[in-house]
C-alpha cells in the first residue's frame, strides 16, 4: 500500500513538473526589442543624414554627422562626450563653412578643420569610411 502511494505521489509530481510553461532553460532572458532600440537604429537611418568617424591629428576619434533640419543643414561633431553643432553660413568651391558664436567648421573631401579663436582642430576621415 505505501509502494501504491508512492508511486501514484511520483507520478504525480512528474507530470505536473513537465508542464510546457517550464520548458526550456529558465536561466536564459529571451531577448525584447523596446522602442529605444528602434529609434536609435532608425536614428542612424534618417533620409539626408549622414554620420562618419573621423580622428584628429593626436589620434583621437570624432563622430561627424552631416544632417538637415528645418533651419537648413547642420553639422554637429561628438568626442568625449560633449557634441557642438552649427548651421551651414555658406558653400565655397566645393567647402561647405559652418559656423555659430565664434567658432567656425569647415568641411572639404576627407577634412574637418574646426577653428575657435586661436585653436584650430583638425580632422581627417578614418580608414574604411
Amino acid at each position: 500500500m505505501k509502494i501504491q502511494l508512492f508511486c501514484a505521489a511520483f507520478a504525480g509530481l512528474v507530470l505536473l513538473s513537465c508542464s510546457d510553461k517550464n520548458a526550456g532553460n529558465s536561466a536564459i532572458i529571451k531577448s525584447e526589442t523596446s522602442a529605444t532600440d528602434s529609434a536609435v537604429a532608425n536614428a542612424e537611418n534618417v533620409a539626408g543624414e549622414q554620420a562618419f568617424r573621423y580622428v584628429a591629428d593626436d589620434g583621437s576619434s570624432a563622430h561627424v554627422t552631416f544632417g538637415q533640419n528645418d533651419d537648413g543643414k547642420i553639422i554637429s561633431v561628438r568626442s568625449n562626450n560633449k557634441t557642438i553643432a552649427a548651421p551651414l553660413l555658406r558653400s565655397s568651391d566645393g567647402a561647405e563653412i559652418y559656423g555659430s558664436h565664434d567658432m567656425e567648421i569647415k568641411s572639404a573631401n576627407d577634412s574637418v578643420i574646426i577653428t575657435q579663436g586661436d585653436n584650430v582642430i583638425t580632422l581627417k576621415k578614418a580608414r574604411g569610411q
